[in-house]
């Protein structure tokens, strides 16, 4: 009688034979470990897109984006309501169908950067202004308005848009950042900042 199935069998299991779960190549984390690893991966994706910020404060990426001189700031860029129409435009058009262009929670309504980065509306924290103000939409405008935007918007994101407005509904879409909450924006200023540099 099999001690495994309960049916007889009329052949005796060979007494070399042994029984174990097949092992996967490299390291195998469990349990705690994983959530200790995953939570480090995570860190790790916003540090780095932390610094990427830090570096450009106070340079406008919309002109950095199109080659034009960038020593200034993205408020006193003289080209700043071209992001800023854009901006107030998907903003609008979400109103209209009674939805919020940003989720709640997932990105300061501001700078558009993930909750975990600016805490200037999150009463917990002392932080009351946006540490990376006029970085996200400015260099995601940029990006679009760029020759060879729609094409390098295909290559990192396999998307296309039809108008500039389909494009802003976009960036306010909830996405991932390593796992971290934010918006299509910081993905897109996440790729675009590591090929500024």
């Amino acid at each position: 009688m099999c001690q495994v199935c309960g049916d007889p069998h009329t052949e005796a299991r060979p007494q070399d034979l042994t029984f174990a779960l097949e092992r996967p190549a490299g390291m195998v984390f469990t349990g705690p470990e994983e959530v200790l690893r995953q939570d480090y991966a995570r860190d790790q994706v916003l540090d780095s897109y932390e610094r990427d910020l830090q570096t450009m404060v106070g340079s406008c990426l919309y002109c950095r984006v199109e080659g034009r001189s960038f020593e200034h700031a993205a408020r006193k860029c003289s080209r700043r309501f071209h992001w800023i129409n854009a901006k107030n435009e998907a903003h609008q058009a979400r109103k209209r169908e009674d939805r919020d262009w940003i989720e709640r929670y997932v990105a300061c309504w501001k700078c558009y950067q993930p909750q975990d980065i600016c805490r200037a509306a999150d009463p917990e924290y002392e932080e009351t202004e946006c540490r990376f103000p006029d970085i996200v939409m400015p260099i995601c405008y940029g990006v679009y308005k760029q020759v060879g935007g729609p094409d390098w918007l295909r290559k990192h994101f396999q998307r296309s848009f039809k108008t500039e407005l389909e494009y802003m509904l976009w960036l306010g879409e909830t996405a991932s950042l390593g796992g971290n909450a934010c918006i299509q924006g910081n993905c897109v200023a996440v790729v675009a900042l590591g090929e500024l540099e």
